[in-house]
């Protein structure tokens, strides 16, 4: 592993506005809590991606900032080499972030009133960015298979779409979570095939989040939604590399079509929220990261498959009233805590997650942030090094057993 990749020290995000750290029980006389929630790694980013700023920073004019063509063709490479998507500098559009881009998504391609479909349970930004636009939420719960993987079936999406219609509700759009988040299923090319066959049947656009695309771990392959040429009218992804750089307080994003007709509506749709354009120190920072951060990506893989595994078998076989699913892809686990809850007499899983950081000086994310489907589960963070992972589940461990 190259010395500059060092994912095994803790370092100090305290005092520095860091939401994930900042926004805990700091009750005095109690243990500090580890934080395990908010989906941000507690690892330095990529070397190359510091020395950028720094030197950027260190010319003081901050002016207006064009985007080169040097940035779409490292985006292009990215997608070439990690993903096998052969992609035109046209086909990226940039924004501002993802869950922005949610927001543009749906205004885009519905109008008021509309229904969009959902696979459920699902990062919360989604249903708000349907709700928020005076949109309806039309869900569609996930079905748990083997070893508690999330899957769907075509059939399903097909029926809740037709009783949606029986309703007089018009359904235009799918918002399409891949990895999914928070259960890590990486869906296969068949799956994938069974719903874009269904949206061309149905004439719907799918709009993937694609954020946690690089986190996938053998023998699971990602499977962009931008490498189905055949259905480029029906595609649209949504990403940015702020979960693979650990960027997440700076803000640029890209969104990938091949079709012209959506490109020309999303571009109108951009026009009319007037945003500004992508910041100096985010597209340095992002230009640094495709160039040069594949490399470190394998390493910090490597690195967190294995916090994944001991996460999952641990808690299995150590916490009271766990059954822990071992995800495909993102640095997220899942975990029934249903169980746990019964036995500590909790109204629900914000109740034990409340409790376990307050009494256990563990924060974790509740499952019912994710919607109905995620009721009695909460959501772990394995993001970060390993001797402050190992403390945390020792204290969750303990404290399950209270």
């Amino acid at each position: 592993m190259n010395s500059d990749y060092n994912f095994y020290d803790i370092f100090d995000r305290t005092g520095t506005g860091s939401v994930k750290w900042e926004d805990l029980d700091k009750t005095e006389g109690k243990l500090p809590v580890i934080p395990l929630w908010v989906a941000d790694m507690d690892f330095p980013s990529l070397p190359e991606i510091s020395r950028a700023l720094m030197n950027r920073a260190a010319h003081p004019a901050y002016g207006y900032t064009r985007i080169e063509p040097s940035y779409y063709e490292a985006l292009r490479e990215w997608y070439k080499t990690q993903y096998c998507s052969e992609l035109a500098t046209d086909d990226f559009i940039l924004g501002a972030g993802t869950v922005s881009g949610l927001g543009t998504a749906v205004r885009t391609w519905s109008k008021p009133g509309d229904g969009v479909l959902l696979l459920t349970p699902v990062y919360r930004p989604f249903y708000d960015s349907i709700l928020r636009n005076n949109r309806k939420t039309l869900e569609l719960p996930l079905k748990a298979g083997k070893e508690g993987r999330y899957c769907f079936d075509a059939d399903d999406l097909e029926q809740a779409l037709e009783d949606a219609k029986a309703r007089g509700l018009e359904v235009p759009l799918i918002l399409f979570c891949s990895p999914h988040n928070p259960g890590g299923s990486v869906w296969t090319r068949e799956e994938l095939e069974s719903l874009l066959g269904l949206a061309e049947k149905k004439g719907l656009i799918v709009a993937a989040d694609e954020i946690h695309g690089d986190f996938v771990y053998a023998p699971k392959r990602f499977v962009s939604l931008s490498s189905f040429p055949e259905h480029a009218s029906r595609t649209v992804v949504l990403s940015a590399p702020s979960k693979s750089f650990n960027l997440g307080g700076l803000h640029i994003s890209h969104f990938i079509t091949r079709d012209k007709g959506l490109k020309a509506a999303l571009r109108k749709s951009l026009a009319a929220e007037c945003g500004g354009g992508v910041d100096i120190f985010s597209i340095t920072a992002a230009t640094a990261a495709y160039r040069c951060g594949a490399g470190w990506l394998t390493a910090l893989k490597a690195y967190i498959k294995a916090n994944i595994e001991e996460t999952v078998s641990r808690l299995n076989a150590e916490a009271r009233g766990f059954r822990v699913f071992k995800p495909e892809g993102t640095y997220l686990v899942w975990a029934d805590v249903s169980e746990l809850i019964k036995k500590k007499n909790l109204k629900d899983d914000l109740e034990l997650a409340q409790a376990l950081e307050a009494d256990g000086r563990v924060k974790v994310t509740p499952g019912s942030a994710f919607g109905p489907q995620g009721r009695g589960f909460i959501r772990i963070n394995a993001a970060c090094p390993g001797s402050m992972l190992a403390e945390a589940l020792n204290r969750i461990a303990q404290w399950s057993r209270l």
